[in-house]
């Protein structure tokens, strides 16, 4: 019995490197032991190369004072909430400008750009309606983060100036800014950590 225990341990030990054949269960199909992947030599050596998926190591987060704690989670609840609408308006300022391309007459594009912003009016226009200052805040600086340009520029491209200086006049009220921009070296280093947290899926 022992030499038929140490005779099995060998052959379970060598078949990773496929010296035998494939393992077969009476009840699962036949899995292969190997995969073939992309190699370069190097040195003589033959090395695998492997895309790993992005590790996010992050330290334990210390806090001061129970104030910088609320902050600091406020913050990260706010970001959750702006973050998607900002991905939401960047894909549509994109198919907005790939559709607008297509037409040549400015009465075409003003039919279109109605009919968008009915729509989404109709889809978004509760949610938003909820959002807090601060949201609508972080929103506008993570539409900045996702295409480039500005709240403001946006407007100005797809709608013209007097609208861009409608809508600003409005935020300002509000007290937020069309044309803030997204620093995430200095000013937003904190919110494009919490980003980086929700795209890893750690929160």
């Amino acid at each position: 019995m022992l030499k038929l225990i140490l005779f099995t341990l060998t052959i379970l030990a060598i078949k990773p490197f496929g010296v035998v054949g494939q393992l077969v269960s009476s009840s699962t199909p036949a899995m292969p032991l190997y995969e073939k992947v992309p190699a370069t030599i190097i040195n003589g050596d033959t090395v695998a190369q492997i895309n790993l998926a992005t590790v996010v190591v992050m330290a334990n987060r210390k806090f001061m004072s129970i104030e910088d704690a609320m902050k600091y989670y406020s913050l990260r609840r706010d970001v959750k909430v702006a973050y998607p609408y900002a991905i939401m308006a960047e894909a549509t300022f994109r198919q907005c400008q790939a559709t607008m391309e297509t037409m040549s007459s400015n009465s075409d594009k003003k039919h279109y750009l109605k009919q968008m912003e009915s729509q989404m009016m109709d889809q978004y226009k509760e949610d938003l309606k909820n959002m807090t200052v601060n949201q609508g805040r972080i929103l506008i600086k993570l539409i900045n983060r996702e295409t480039g340009t500005t709240s403001y520029e946006m407007v100005k491209e797809l709608r013209g100036s007097l609208t861009a200086f409608m809508w600003q006049t409005v935020a300002r009220v509000f007290g937020n800014n069309l044309k803030d921009t997204y620093d995430p070296q200095t000013e937003d280093k904190e919110i494009e950590n919490i980003i980086g947290q929700i795209e890893s899926g750690v929160i």
